[in-house]
């Protein structure tokens, strides 16, 4: 049978149509599905609930994070009547009964999350429909907790301004929103009470909630109470604008603070308020504190600041004139005895199987520990450490050995800090020489050794000397880079004192008499690393560097010195140059200690490959038939070895009472 084209027509528009049907609700919903995992990609919670079954359409993982409940408990539209607070679900009921007429509409709505915080929410709420007809309920939620209370923080710390008192400020040429952002404490006040505070002034007084109607002389310091009454007396009865004092505030927890505090007269109701701008000067008040506790100690410790100087500048000078570290052991305990008065000052040396030697001093205080190399592993070096009843103070190291200073008890200056750094410098000097000496007394031990069965080759003096000046070098270069940058780094600390506007004049002199003998010090220890180490001597030559000599000398001697230098060419190495250099130092310096001279003449010339030194004075004199032992004392002996060095005579010529002549010839180095 041939089908109708008529119903085959109709047939195929039903079929359309029906695809037509099929096609756009796909679309719409996959739009639907697009829309939502874009809007969750950006954290919106949505849920959607088909209005009829109150089933689940959609539920987006931020509507979980916001309730705090699981997926399976809010499949049911039914769920949220118990997270909806009770006073607010009748705004959902109400939305629900009105589902056909409305299509669109936003509310605000509080919720029981599962963990029972409570949280505000606001809701857009939309009742789209489907292909199908369905309505569904769409809801975009958004937590609006935070907004909430800080709306509340926000009215609970609104001041309590009105009109008039906003007017009063404007009389003083004061913004009130200038007013609430001031750093500086605010405060209005009227009839002794503060009828409004900004938030600094809050701050300043400790309050977590407004201080209206805080009476204001409860809000001051005791003590200084007459001095407030006074100040508000002239804003209240005299209208007048008080100067600024300093007082004291109570905090609300009882604490006091220092303030700087001034008050103006503001018309106010039909009479007269008062505006007190309080600034916290506590800052202010510890630097002045400890300006006038630096004055009190430079005033008490001046003295012994000098003293201190003083000691540094001897011991250095002694340690010029030692060659044996037992000699500048027993002045370091000397000289650290006097400065700190008292005679528990001893020396230890602790060996590396824990046994402890008195090096010096008066015995091992009792407080030490049986094992003592435990103290002195982790003592820093040249650095005071408390013990239990004592100091320590670690020195050096004997070869494996350490060398400890120990204060067998706690005396009164060790309680100042420029005697700790005192102790700490001195020490810092002995521990520079420690090796240096170690090495000479070595060196020296071979050389009495050797002298025993025949005479010191010149060449092993030679090496003895050179290595002597290696160390001297060496010395001064430390001399120079610790204790002398430390000396200039105390130099510029009481310049900057002295700069002080605010000094008293009998604080700046103290400091200004500091300050100069920081100055000589500086320069005893230049002229000591100039002794160790003569500059230039090579680059400048003998003659020069001679000159040089002479006349810091003559600035210290107390007796005149004429010279003779010839030209001796090129005729000395650097070895000679420096060996005949140290004699004549050695000479000057007995000249000054032992001759009691008022002229002394030195003359140097070259003749005939030979370098002739000659030394004359007018002193005392002696009987050189009965001096050898004076010799030692007067450095006579390291000049005959030095001469013998390089290979050349020394010839001693005196009397007593006739003064002293010596004749030095050395073969020039070809």
């Amino acid at each position: 049978m041939k089908k109708s084209p008529i119903i085959s027509q109709r047939a195929l528009t039903a079929t359309r149509n029906q695809t037509y049907k099929k096609s756009s609700t796909a679309s719409l919903d996959l739009e639907r599905i697009k829309m939502r995992r874009i809007m969750e990609s950006v954290g919106v919670a949505i849920c959607s609930y088909e209005a009829e079954t109150g089933r689940c359409d959609y539920l987006s993982d931020s509507v979980l994070s916001i309730t705090g409940y699981e997926k399976e408990q809010l499949q049911d539209m039914r769920a949220w009547s118990r997270i909806v607070h009770p006073d607010d679900y009748g705004e959902f009921l109400a939305l629900d009964m009105t589902v056909p007429d409305v299509r669109e509409t936003d509310l605000e709505c509080r919720i029981i999350r599962a963990d029972g915080e409570l949280r505000w929410l606001r809701v857009s709420v939309a009742f789209p429909t489907d292909a199908s007809e369905r309505i569904f309920i769409n809801a975009i939620i958004r937590d609006a907790t935070a907004e909430k209370l800080a709306v509340r923080q926000a009215a609970a710390d609104a001041p309590r301004v009105d009109a008039e008192m906003a007017a009063a400020f404007a009389l003083e040429g004061m913004d009130l929103r200038l007013v609430e952002q001031s750093p500086d404490a605010i405060v209005f006040h009227r009839d002794y009470r503060v009828e409004y505070a900004n938030p600094a002034a809050k701050a300043l007084f400790g309050a977590d909630k407004e201080l209206t109607e805080a009476r204001i002389f409860g809000m001051i310091h005791p003590e200084d109470l007459d001095l407030a009454l006074s100040r508000l007396s002239k804003a209240y009865r005299e209208s007048s604008t008080s100067a600024p004092v300093e007082q004291r505030i109570v905090r609300m927890d009882g604490s006091f603070v220092h303030v700087e505090a001034i008050s103006g007269p503001v018309p106010y109701k039909g009479g007269v308020a008062a505006i007190s701008v309080l600034r916290d000067i506590t800052e202010r008040k510890q630097a002045e504190r400890d300006r006038l506790e630096t004055e009190r100690l430079v005033r008490e410790n001046g003295e012994l600041y000098v003293r201190l100087q003083n000691s540094l500048d001897g011991f250095s000078s002694a340690l010029f004139g030692m060659v044996k570290v037992s000699e500048m052991e027993s002045r370091l305990i000397q000289v650290v005895r006097d400065v700190l008065g008292t005679e528990e000052i001893s020396l230890l040396e602790v060996r590396p199987d824990r046994r402890s030697v008195l090096r010096g001093g008066a015995r091992i205080p009792r407080w030490l520990t049986s094992a003592p190399r435990a103290w002195s592993a982790g003592l820093p070096l040249c650095r005071l450490v408390e013990g239990p009843d004592g100091y320590l103070i670690r020195i050096g190291d004997i070869r494996t050995s350490a060398c400890v200073l120990c204060v067998g008890e706690r005396p009164e200056p060790l309680r100042l800090e420029q005697v700790r750094i005192w102790l700490e410098t001195i020490c810092r000097y002995v521990s520079v020489l420690y090796d240096n000496f170690l090495v000479i007394e070595d060196l020296t031990r071979e050389v009495e050794s050797a002298s025993t069965q025949a005479a010191v080759p010149s060449k092993l003096l030679r090496l003895l000397f050179k290595l002597n000046e290696h160390e001297r070098k060496r010395f001064a270069q430390d001399l120079h880079d610790s204790v002398l940058q430390e000396q200039i780094v105390w130099y510029r600390k009481a310049e900057q004192m002295i700069a002080d506007p605010t000094l008293d004049p009998d604080t700046r002199g103290k400091l200004q008499s500091i300050a100069e003998g920081l100055l000589d010090v500086m320069y005893q220890i230049r002229m000591t690393c100039i002794d160790l180490r003569p500059p230039m001597l090579k680059e400048a030559g003998l003659a020069s560097s001679l000159a040089s000599l002479f006349e810091l000398t003559q600035l210290r001697a107390d007796y005149a010195i004429d010279y003779q230098l010839g030209d001796i060419g090129q005729a000395l190495c650097e070895d000679q140059m420096l060996g005949i250099y140290r004699v004549v130092q050695e000479l000057l310096a007995n000249a000054s200690k032992h001759s009691r001279a008022t002229r002394v003449k030195i003359s140097l010339a070259a003749s005939a490959g030979l370098i002739q030194l000659h030394y004359e004075d007018n002193g005392v004199g002696m009987d050189i038939e009965k001096a050898e032992s004076a010799f030692a004392s007067m450095g006579v002996y390291g000049m005959k070895e030095r001469v013998h060095s390089m290979s050349g005579q020394i010839v001693f010529c005196s009397a007593p009472n006739d003064g002293l002549s010596i004749s030095i010839r050395i073969p020039a180095a070809g």
